[in-house]
């Protein structure tokens, strides 16, 4: 009798155990079905934002100067909320689909700062051939024609820009959710620490001296001008540096960086962290493998087989390794 209790009791258990098996199968396959049904809409919403902003897109070399900064705007929000609609769909995107579809959003982004570069450039940064010096008479002339009138100061802050100026001796910080593909601006900072956790579109530093900056990726540009004695800890597309000195750069780019009037440039690989770092880098679209962080460009420099002198490589042994206490740090 105890014998038959025994088989009926394994042959019970074999049962629960068989039809248990049977439920974790039919939910992975409605789970799998619906994974697949959230991924074919999302393919198809993805494919109709992406193709209404390379409309945008197409629309630049038609358009008017005077409205093509609005245009860009746009397109820059659209752009914005396409890659914000990939990163928040990231739960069932599987991660191959969602590297191809950042690098989309990623394409568009670079073409957009392309267009803007060529039909409505900024005009407080650039890269220009110097030209040969004005007599007194020109100069004069030339002063007074333009006294007062329409000028353009890379000393003035812009209140349309975002981010901070004209500040001495304090710490400097924001987060995401302030930064999140925001064209950010340090302007005329002096002995400060100043921490962007966070994803940028564009990154500009002007007039700084003796400061720290330690900065999550930026999606497309780092533009540099006029600073002095600063570290720099920055991940981006492009570098471009004008007229700056004495600065150390831990640098991630993944295509070449570019210098000019520059002199005792030193650059390292970044090597920045902080918690959500990982994640942004993911939002950025940039590729962690490819880092051109000891290959710079000085356009001063046009020898091709002797190294420029305004720029080298920092010496392993002087390099800071760790940023942690960097962060609540204000430089001597």
């Amino acid at each position: 009798m105890s014998d038959k209790n025994s088989i009926l009791e394994r042959l019970s258990k074999r049962d629960a155990q068989r039809l248990e098996k049977i439920q974790k199968a039919h939910k992975a396959r409605e789970e799998v079905n619906v994974s697949n049904e959230n991924e074919d809409y999302f393919a198809g919403a993805f494919k109709i934002k992406s193709e209404s902003i390379e409309d945008l897109l197409s629309q630049v070399p038609t358009l008017e100067i005077n409205i093509l900064p609005s245009h860009f705007d746009n397109i820059k929000r659209e752009v914005n909320e396409l890659q914000k609609y990939v990163v928040t769909s990231s739960f069932f995107l599987k991660e191959f689909n969602m590297r191809k579809y950042l690098g989309i959003v990623q394409n568009l982004q670079t073409k957009c700062y392309e267009l803007e570069d060529r039909y409505a450039p900024r005009k407080k940064f650039g890269f220009t051939r110097k030209k040969l010096p004005k007599s007194h008479c020109e100069k004069q002339n030339s002063l007074d024609e333009n006294d007062g009138a329409g000028k353009t100061d890379s000393n003035k802050w812009d209140e349309k820009l975002f981010g901070f100026d004209n500040k001495e001796n304090v710490l400097l910080m924001l987060e995401n959710n302030e930064l999140y593909q925001r064209d950010v601006t340090l302007h005329n900072l002096k002995n400060c620490t100043i921490g962007l956790k966070g994803v940028m579109g564009t990154l500009h530093l002007t007039n700084l001296d003796n400061c720290i900056i330690l900065s999550g990726p930026v999606t497309s540009s780092v533009f540099v001008e006029k600073c002095t004695h600063c570290k720099i800890v920055t991940a981006c597309q492009q570098l471009r540096m004008h007229t700056s000195h004495k600065c150390d750069i831990y640098l991630h780019v993944t295509s070449k960086g570019i210098v000019e009037d520059c002199t005792e440039i030193r650059t390292a690989p970044y090597n920045l962290y902080y918690q959500d770092l990982e994640k942004h880098f993911n939002m950025s679209s940039l590729d962690k493998n490819v880092n051109n962080w000891n290959s710079l460009d000085d356009f001063n420099w046009l020898a091709p087989d002797v190294p420029s002198p305004n720029w080298s490589i920092l010496d392993a042994t002087q390099r800071i390794s760790n940023w942690n206490d960097w962060w609540f740090r204000v430089p001597s």
